[in-house]
Order: C-alpha cells, then structure tokens, then sequence
C-alpha cells in the first residue's frame, strides 16, 4: 500500500497480481505524481486553472500465463480544498482460471485537484479476465463530495469483446463554495433559438 499527500489532496493504493502456472508472469505497480502551490500545473489536465494542490495516481495489476490469474487494486483519491472536499473510492478484481492462458488486469488512473473555486476528482478504474473457462472482474467505486454545490458523474460503457468479461467505471466529482452550471443548460444559452424578426 501506497500513499502519498500535498498539502490537502493526496492518494492511497495498492496493487496485487497472482499467477500459478510454469510460464505464468505477474506485475503489480502503483505510481504517482503530485505538485502543490499557486501556479499552473504541467501536464494536468486543467492547464490553464491556478492550482493549490494536485495528485495522480495509477494502479496497475495484470497476471497471466498460468492455470490461475488473479490482479487486484485499490485506489482512495481526495482533494480537500475550500470548498468542500472531494473524494473516490474504488476496487477492482479481476480473476480468470481453468485455463493455460488465463488472464486477469486491473487499470485504475486518477486525478484530484484543488483550486480557488472548486475541489475535483475524476478517473476511471478497468478490470479485465478474459482466456479461461471461468472469468470474472468486479467493480467497486464510490464517490464522495462535501460542499454546498457539488455533483458526481458516473458511466459504465459496455463492453462487447467475445471471450472476455471487462468492467469499466468512468466517475468525476465536483464540490464548490459557489454555484455551478450544467454544460447542457450553459450550451442551451449560448445557443440561437432562432432568426430574428424585421
């Protein structure tokens, strides 16, 4: 378990992987990057917003090869600024067995950051068993916000690959001392409704 923290945003995670098999190969990973003070982040992905404090994190787990492969991860990401605090949650398993070629992979990517208006946290964790009689990947995320104004978006798209069972949750959380617009309604204001009349 790793964990790292700057100044009011900070990351916890953990990876395993496990494979039984002659051939069979295993790699678990956690990595992270964080940067904190009054300036413009590189390589964040808001630019252009003046930051307090910034945190990625990226878990990886992949075990293959063998008559049973088993990654799992875990990743708590959180940014407390001003404004409320913000905060995911998340685990993922994936395992695949019975097979020579079983696989199993867990991806979970990250990013909390603080700035003057808003506290934000978003990313998207996979889990992937594929190649083997019995394959199951499973999910957990939970997202947390605190502020007067806040909002969580959450998708699951489909995955349609034969032979294989994939899960996947894309979450963003948002939490503000001030009110925030809905993209469609800001979109629908800017948008002509019509030609004026002579």
């Amino acid at each position: 378990m790793d964990q790292i923290t700057v100044g009011s945003a900070g990351a916890i995670s953990g990876a395993e992987a496990h494979a039984l098999g002659s051939v069979s190969q295993a790699t678990a990973s956690t990595s992270a990057l964080v940067a904190s003070g009054s300036r413009t982040i590189a390589g964040a992905p808001f630019q252009n917003a003046a930051s307090s404090n910034y945190v990625s994190s990226q878990v990886t787990a992949s075990a293959s090869k063998g008559q049973t492969a088993e990654a799992s991860g875990s990743s708590d990401v959180f940014a407390d600024g001003k404004n409320g605090g913000v905060q995911i949650a998340s685990k993922a398993t994936a395992i695949g067995a019975g097979g020579g070629t079983s696989h199993a992979q867990v991806d979970m990517h990250f990013s909390a950051i603080t700035t003057n208006r808003a506290d934000l946290v978003f990313g998207s964790v996979t889990a992937i068993a594929c190649c083997a009689p019995l394959a199951e990947a499973q999910i957990a995320v939970t997202g947390r916000a605190g502020g007067p104004y806040s909002r969580e978006l959450q998708g699951a798209p489909p995955s349609d690959t034969p032979g294989q069972t994939q899960r996947r949750v894309d979450i963003f959380v948002t939490s503000s001392a001030l009110p925030t617009v809905d993209p469609g309604r800001m979109l629908g204001l800017l948008t002509p409704r019509g030609s004026p009349q002579n």
